[in-house]
């Protein structure tokens, strides 16, 4: 049960992570593709909300389930450097989720609403709302690495 719980845990994170961090990327170079314009690679990573969503709450469950399984509790302490490595990991976690949850709701939000049925209302406006969708992205693919480097050493 231990080892399917850990690769639900990994599998779904490498599916919530990695096109989230590759999506990042992409957006960031949208300039230097030929014929592409930003919203088309914004409507692409919105359009993989569905699935980021059910592969982060699989990585939740499957990491839920792996330190039961392991632990026999749900207790994080600080009393012991293992201790404190276990509970920032799980801290850093827990901000990376809070950070997934506002990119998902509201950093997103100023774009669905410029992107109607008949296409983008206002460039200029899209434009500033991409880049602020960039920063936030950045700065959650960071999240994205330290909680996947963190839950590597646990």
């Amino acid at each position: 049960m231990l080892t399917a719980a850990q690769i639900l845990q990994n599998l779904g994170f490498l599916l919530y992570g990695g096109p989230l961090v590759a999506f990042t990327i992409i957006i960031t170079a949208a300039s230097a593709l030929p014929h592409m314009k930003p919203w088309d690679l914004v409507r692409s990573y919105r359009a993989w909300g569905p699935g980021l969503g059910l592969s982060l709450g699989a990585s939740i469950f499957g990491m839920l389930a792996a330190y039961w399984l392991k632990h026999g509790e749900f207790s994080w302490g600080w009393s012991t450097p293992g201790e404190v490595q276990i509970l920032a990991a799980w801290v850093t976690f827990f901000i990376m989720w809070v950070s997934n949850l506002k990119l998902e709701v509201w950093t997103l939000e100023p774009l669905r609403k410029l992107d109607g049925d008949a296409g983008v209302t206002d460039e200029e406006a899209y434009s500033a709302a991409t880049k602020r969708l960039l920063r936030h992205m950045w700065v959650h693919s960071i999240l994205i690495l330290a909680v996947s480097a963190q839950f590597s050493l646990i």
